[in-house]
């Protein structure tokens, strides 16, 4: 993926390892990764998890005051990690943090040229030179562009299609043709949120290496071109859309974990604290016979309550069209048990019968299977014990790592 990058490194020398973090409302996940030189996989050495004690790093920079000793936590738990995993521990310098979807916006946008000779194949400086207008466009259209909730500022940009008289093509390089169309998808970030990051990293006193919207670095590790994501964290749900191998639309809603323990506490008539505990141990299989059934009867109409609402944001993401049949589900809340069954109910808004996994399982087979460059996913995990359900979005940032 290309990225419109809005922070400039401030050494010359490429560092050899980052830190990647998650701040998410419950809780900061951490990863430090190593760059072996002549290695182009990233490997992933350490880990850290904190509680963030629901602080929301999108609210400010009184916020990120807020969380900066948990997400200090997690890092220093990732950093001594990596002595038990390697025997070295590793202090990066450098972060990457994710942008929370609900921070976050996108657009589609689509430039077209008719080529003066269509005889002669496409050549690289022709689709720099496209691609450079399109990056253009997404600057002015995101900036111009009106957003509720703030101040917006254009952050990244990344390929969604190239069209070659009307046919999608992908190896597109000494093809022949009249009319081409490139596609990017541009995504912006809230200003106050993206700031915050900044007053984050400056607190921690770490170099700010990039910024990546959860969307596009959860699209990066989708194994289909066809598909949908569903992060499902304690905010809402941040709902990706990838056709073509590329991400098209992304939007989010405001139902997930915090919902539903909120929701199943007044369902109860139990405390919030209470909820919670309740809701995970149903999650973990700890509740049997009467009880998991009473929990599961108050958790039905929640759960299509959640449904519905990720169902009407993909309808709009996707007017008229079929959506893809492959559904993967990320994130803490998708561990709760009938979600993917729901997914799974109703064919009619999908070009076939859909199927539901984990996107933890898709990571977990595929960097055991360590296939190098031949990979989907090019990232080696060295700790052999990452939660994937929790690390997916922190694992995805890779996709920022400079080129």
């Amino acid at each position: 993926m290309k990225f419109l990058r809005r922070f400039q490194r401030k050494k010359k020398q490429r560092p050899t390892a980052y830190s990647l973090v998650d701040v998410g409302r419950d809780t900061v996940k951490a990863a430090v990764v190593l760059m072996i030189p002549g290695n182009a996989e990233p490997q992933v050495v350490g880990y850290g998890l904190a509680e963030t004690g629901n602080r929301d790093i999108t609210g400010g920079r009184i916020e990120a005051g807020a969380v900066t000793r948990p997400v200090n936590v997690a890092l220093t738990q990732a950093e001594d990690s990596a002595e038990a995993f390697i025997g070295q521990k590793i202090v990066p310098d450098h972060v990457i943090f994710a942008l929370a979807g609900r921070a976050s916006v996108g657009k589609l946008f689509t430039v077209q040229q008719t080529r003066p000779k269509p005889e002669e194949p496409i050549s690289v400086k022709e689709l720099n030179n496209l691609r450079a207008r399109a990056e253009r466009l997404v600057r002015q259209g995101l900036s111009e562009a009106y957003f509720e909730g703030g101040q917006w500022q254009p952050l990244a940009v990344t390929d969604a299609g190239l069209r070659l008289d009307g046919n999608s093509v992908l190896d597109r390089m000494g093809l022949t043709g009249q009319e081409i169309t490139f596609s990017v998808f541009g995504v912006a970030g809230q200003a106050g949120a993206l700031r915050a990051l900044e007053v984050l990293a400056n607190r921690l006193d770490l170099t700010l290496a990039n910024v990546v919207a959860s969307p596009q670095a959860l699209a990066s590790v989708t194994p289909y071109a066809e598909a949908i994501v569903l992060d499902i964290g304690f905010s809402g749900t941040d709902i990706c859309l990838i056709r073509g191998d590329a991400l098209v639309a992304a939007d989010w809603t405001p139902f997930g974990g915090y919902f539903f323990t909120h929701a199943l506490a007044q369902s109860m008539d139990i405390d919030l604290p209470a909820a919670k505990t309740l809701k995970h141990a149903f999650s973990n299989g700890e509740l049997a016979g009467p009880e998991a059934s009473h929990v599961d009867t108050h958790l039905a109409a929640l759960r299509r309550r959640w449904y519905n609402a990720v169902m009407e944001v993909l309808a709009e993401l996707s007017p008229g069209k079929p959506l893809p049949r492959r559904i993967f589900l990320t994130g803490g809340g998708s561990l709760l048990p009938g979600l993917d069954t729901l997914l799974r109910t109703d064919p009619v808004p999908f070009n076939a019968a859909p199927e539901a996994a984990r996107l933890a399982a898709q990571l977990a087979a595929q960097l055991a299977a360590q296939l190098g460059n031949q990979s989907w996913l090019s990232i080696k995990d060295l700790t052999g014990s990452l939660d994937y359900n929790l690390f997916a979005l922190a694992l995805s940032l890779t996709v920022g790592l400079p080129e």
